[in-house]
């Protein structure tokens, strides 16, 4: 009996020492991500100011994504945990048990305090942020009603030699092949964001360079998506003769692209048929919000290319052709003006350049 009190006293104690480490690990990981929080505080605070004073708290709601985002962690986990055992299946091949060498792995490399309270600390208010853009983002034809398409419109025929760019872009990218396969790389920029930030937020390697790209990110939504959106309010091509009345120097790509689709998916095309219903009856839905300038898909890209050579060669290499086929479909596909996305890019460098260099001083400074 008192070997088993004894037993059973060394198993609370490890367990009180455990959550000890665990709760300290948290503390650390709140005070090194007050800046994050905040921003992500006050940005929802704004939007709902905002959305109060301009009469349109209908299409604010800034919880719209918690479900939508645990369900993707969830998914995240599995894929991860699937992953990590065929991992260590072939490449690692232990001796002896394997499903006690993944765990064995799992609690040392991965299941760590530090790892695990960054990575709930930095992700807690995702949902938050996310639904706070989406909220913004259709407030934006109440705060500024679109027009800015024509102007946009006939400076990005003016930039590329008076020819409207999707042209430029027809005998390279013009068959039902190529088309639909842009198409599909163009969806998977909604996974390599979520990838990206979840390995960033379990990321313990680089904690300077991990915090840079948090903030950038963050700044990337809220200065280029939310502020210059509001300022710069356009709907871009697939609806610009919706929106302007005018005639349409666009509806020859839109033609050519649901020709396309009754041969090979375009999987553009439903969402913007989606979000055009959604814009007209006031409504939320997931992804909800109709904004061109500047692009956030070239953005949030080119905010991955960055960081990726930062990393190393190879994730340099991966994430700027990635950027490259998200900016060439932005404009195949309708979504934007070439001009949205060379703005976004500039601005983003600018963003991560500049976060870089504060959080520099910041450590140098000890402030």
């Amino acid at each position: 009996m008192g070997a088993i009190t004894a037993t059973l006293d060394r198993s609370a104690g490890g367990a009180r020492r455990g959550l000890n480490a665990f709760g300290r690990a948290c503390l650390a990981a709140a005070r090194s991500h007050r800046l994050y929080l905040a921003i992500i505080v006050l940005y929802a605070l704004a939007c709902v100011a905002t959305g109060r004073i301009a009469g349109a708290s209908e299409v604010v709601a800034i919880r719209a994504y918690a479900g939508p985002f645990l369900i993707l962690i969830a998914v995240f986990a599995v894929a991860f945990a699937l992953g990590h055992a065929l991992w260590t299946a072939v490449a690692v091949r232990p001796k002896g048990s394997l499903i006690g060498a993944i765990g064995r792995d799992l609690r040392a490399r991965i299941l760590t305090a530090p790892r695990i309270a960054g990575f709930l600390v930095a992700s807690a208010l995702a949902p938050l942020f996310f639904s706070t853009f989406g909220s913004f983002k259709r407030l934006i034809p109440v705060l500024e009603p679109f027009a800015w398409d024509p102007a946009f419109a006939s400076l990005d025929r003016w930039l590329h030699g008076g020819v409207d760019p999707w042209r430029l872009l027809q005998p390279v990218l013009g068959t039902p092949a190529v088309t639909s396969a842009v198409s599909f790389a163009y969806n998977l920029w909604f996974f390599v964001l979520f990838f990206t930030f979840i390995w960033q937020v379990m990321s313990l390697k680089r904690p300077q360079l991990r915090m840079q790209f948090l903030l950038a990110f963050l700044l990337c939504w809220i200065v280029l998506g939310t502020v210059l959106a509001t300022v710069l309010s356009s709907a871009g091509p697939v609806y610009y003769g919706r929106i302007t009345g005018l005639a349409d120097p666009f509806a020859p790509l839109m033609h050519y692209l649901y020709a396309v689709h009754e041969q090979a998916p375009v999987w553009a095309l439903s969402v913007q048929e989606r979000l055009w219903t959604t814009y007209q009856a006031g409504g939320i839905d997931f992804g909800s919000g109709i904004s061109a300038m500047p692009s956030l898909h070239v953005a949030t890209s080119t905010l991955f290319a960055l960081l990726g050579w930062r990393v190393n060669r190879l994730a340099g290499i991966a994430y700027t052709a990635f950027a490259v086929v998200i900016l060439v479909g932005s404009v195949h596909l309708g979504w934007h003006y070439a001009i949205d996305g060379y703005l976004a890019a500039v601005l983003v460098a600018a963003l991560w350049y500049g976060t870089g260099w504060a959080l520099r001083r910041r450590a140098r400074t000890g402030s």
